[in-house]
């Protein structure tokens, strides 16, 4: 579990085709230097360390998160949100995070408030003033509209995470807030 506070922002160093794990991603740190075994978001997605590095560490991602997420779309020296799994006296600055990514987005504008395409099936879990991951930031929603959803960025988010690079156009990972989740399935067996 994590809390979408982003720790570091890696590099890609490189992606190399990973059989049945589906792709390994060689992954620069400067700062984290975690276990091998540990729990680590890259840009949302709860991965699991396989092999530490000189200067960072390797994780495996499977087909099913290449599917899901922007993962394999990335391109060598992309910048990537890097959080470590919270710990249990660790301060929760953000929203409860799983790392499941639902889906990806593209982002439609970027400048004071980052705007979000926003599909059809996950517009019931989006409100305003909740909480949404993009790219594993933990974020409060600002705005919503029929097709789009807007969060604000303070000048700190954007300098440090990847959020503040983007461009209209980008791909970016989406994942509802949890409780939204629990609320929507609450309500719909309670309904039948």
């Amino acid at each position: 579990m994590f809390t979408g506070i982003v720790r570091e922002i890696g590099r890609l160093a490189k992606k190399t085709p990973g059989g049945k794990a589906g792709m390994h991603l060689s992954i620069l740190s400067k700062k984290m230097r975690p276990q091998i075994g540990a729990s680590i978001a890259v840009n949302g997605v709860c991965l699991t360390i396989t092999k530490k590095t000189p200067g960072g560490f390797m994780v495996d991602v499977v087909s099913e998160t290449l599917a899901r997420t922007n993962l394999g779309k990335l391109k060598t020296n992309a910048a990537l949100n890097l959080e470590p799994s919270m710990k249990i006296d660790d301060a929760l600055d953000g929203h409860f995070v799983l790392g499941h990514v639902d889906t990806t987005c593209n982002v439609i504008s970027n400048g004071k408030y980052l705007t979000i395409e926003l599909p059809k099936k996950l517009a019931q879990f989006i409100a305003e003033k909740g909480s949404v991951a993009l790219n594993g930031v933990s974020l409060t929603v600002a705005a919503v509209a029929k097709n789009s959803f807007t969060v604000a960025l303070i000048p700190f988010t954007k300098k440090h995470t990847n959020l503040g690079g983007l461009k209209n156009g980008d791909s970016i990972n989406v994942e509802i807030d949890i409780l939204a989740r629990y609320a929507h399935r609450y309500n719909r067996l309670a309904v039948q």
